[in-house]
């Protein structure tokens, strides 16, 4: 979590042109944005937080954000069979600089806060999974609102390369291949970022606190996943 906010790579000004071209084709498109908030556009301020998106992890807040995309969100509370509890917000269609894609992000909420928005839910219904999705009460809507955020996944809606993630996120620190040899994790911690390239589509950039990155990155390898030399 630490250093001066810096770019990822000298070649942004190229980025920003292709992403004003594709802007240009997506219909509704809103070159305003062009250029400003690309996946790779990543930096870290002096109290070593992410910031991408135009959302600095940690300190933006949801409403933020939503104002930020001009889109509307989703809030849920998710109760999962191991006693885990994430409130998150979803936003099907973005597109920041230009770029479609969908979003979701997790708001920081103490164990405690989350217990009490679970017993005050509306409405509890109980996914494929187990998991149960809790509708919130009105009062925890706005909280979720005013909450800061702390995590990212950006699922895109066109397919990222490997050629496309060096050129534009650069050599990852590690690259670990998940046990089905689907997908594969580009690792950079130094972003909080893990990138999930996988073969079949459907890619997904999940971006964390570095200072939380370790707990991005030991479940892909206590569920069999390879590191790649």
């Amino acid at each position: 979590m630490i250093i001066k906010e810096r770019h990822i790579f000298a070649g942004v000004i190229l980025g920003t042109l292709i992403a004003l071209a594709i802007g240009i084709m997506l219909p509704g498109g809103d070159t305003r944005e062009v250029g400003m908030y690309l996946p790779w556009q990543i930096s870290l301020n002096e109290s070593g937080q992410t910031r991408v998106f135009g959302t600095t992890l940690g300190q933006s807040t949801l409403g933020e954000l939503e104002q930020l995309v001009r889109e509307p969100v989703v809030i849920s509370l998710f109760a999962r069979d191991n006693g885990e509890q994430v409130v998150e917000g979803f936003f099907d269609n973005v597109a920041l600089g230009g770029i479609r894609a969908k979003m979701v992000v997790v708001m920081d909420f103490s164990e405690a806060e989350l217990s009490a928005m679970y017993e005050r839910g509306a409405r509890i219904a109980t996914m494929g999974s187990g998991t149960r999705k809790v509708t919130l009460a009105s009062e925890d809507m706005a909280r979720a609102r005013a909450a800061s955020i702390i995590a990212i996944t950006y699922l895109p809606r066109s397919r990222l390369s490997q050629e496309l993630v060096a050129e534009r996120f650069g050599a990852p620190n590690e690259r670990i291949t998940e046990s089905s040899g689907e997908v594969e994790h580009w690792l950079y911690p130094h972003w909080g970022l893990d990138i999930a390239l996988n073969e079949k589509g459907g890619d997904v950039l999940q971006y964390v606190l570095p200072s939380r990155f370790a707990a991005l990155r030991e479940p892909l390898l206590t569920e069999g996943g390879q590191l790649q030399q």
